[in-house]
């Protein structure tokens, strides 16, 4: 049951001082082929999560669930108290959010896609300041000053007047996680985030990730950088089939599997 502070609403309870995640029972379908089967999961505040697992295993889109890029079918999804996407209307029924209520609650949880989506008719500092102006009416010098603090962060303090498209896909790939942490969100996701890089840009990304983890940033990572993982992640969670079938830290899943699947799965990655 979802932890209830005295005196909460339903649809903004209070979390336990030190969990920012709250998914229970979590079910999502897609046609009838079922991708996620009554998902259970919970992050602290300042925790560095990776899922891992097999291909088709439900990683992304639970990630993806997490900020109602998709919707779920049963369930409930909380950031730091909020259903995420829905809410409680005067009826008792849970319904929909209003697309600003959802744009709002996407703002505090900031995305980094395998692919970088940057905007390419935009200098790299306007990709990383116009949403914190448009979407959070940040002042514009604010702004500006704040995305170029970042660019120094991930060491592309060079870059701000360069196109997008002059750069390296590693180089893309930072200026993304730039301006996710422009939003000044309390929540990183990472879906693969190196897996469309050449093998000589994995590391600059790892870097900039490795710094965030240092910093206390709350990360939840889909990754298949089995080093990365062990250096950087609090717990890794692995899911097979829509489930996760085993959870615990990076040394102890990693030498002394639990789950027949786990051991599967680790054979192939860890060779």
């Amino acid at each position: 049951m979802p932890y209830t502070a005295p005196n909460a609403t339903p649809d903004r309870l209070s979390t336990p001082p030190d969990a920012i995640v709250q998914a229970r029972d979590v079910c999502k379908s897609f046609g009838d082929k079922s991708i996620l089967k009554n998902v259970n999961l919970e992050v602290a505040r300042g925790e560095v999560v990776v899922m891992v697992g097999p291909s088709g295993a439900g990683k992304t889109t639970m990630l993806r669930t997490i900020n109602r890029l998709e919707s779920i079918d049963s369930g409930e999804i909380r950031v730091n108290g909020d259903l995420i996407g829905q809410r409680l209307n005067q009826r008792g029924k849970i319904v929909n959010r209003s697309a600003r209520d959802l744009a709002r609650q996407r703002a505090d949880i900031g995305f980094v896609f395998q692919h970088f989506n940057l905007f390419p008719h935009m200098s790299v500092l306007e990709n990383i300041w116009r949403s914190v102006v448009d979407v959070k009416h940040e002042p514009k010098p604010e702004a500006i000053k704040h995305a170029r603090e970042l660019l120094d962060r991930v060491g592309l303090a060079d870059k701000a007047d360069a196109r997008t498209r002059s750069l390296s896909g590693g180089q893309q790939q930072r200026v993304a996680i730039a301006r996710a942490l422009a939003m000044r969100p309390a929540l990183m996701l990472f879906d693969e985030p190196t897996s469309a890089l050449d093998p000589e840009m994995v590391g600059e990304v790892l870097t900039v990730m490795r710094d965030l983890a240092d910093a206390g940033m709350t990360m939840i990572i889909v990754s298949h950088e089995m080093g990365f993982t062990r250096e950087v992640a609090d717990r890794v969670v692995v899911m097979d089939a829509g489930t996760i079938i085993e959870s615990g830290k990076p040394e102890l899943v990693f030498t002394t599997p639990q789950h027949e699947r786990t051991r599967q799965f680790l054979s192939k990655v860890l060779q």
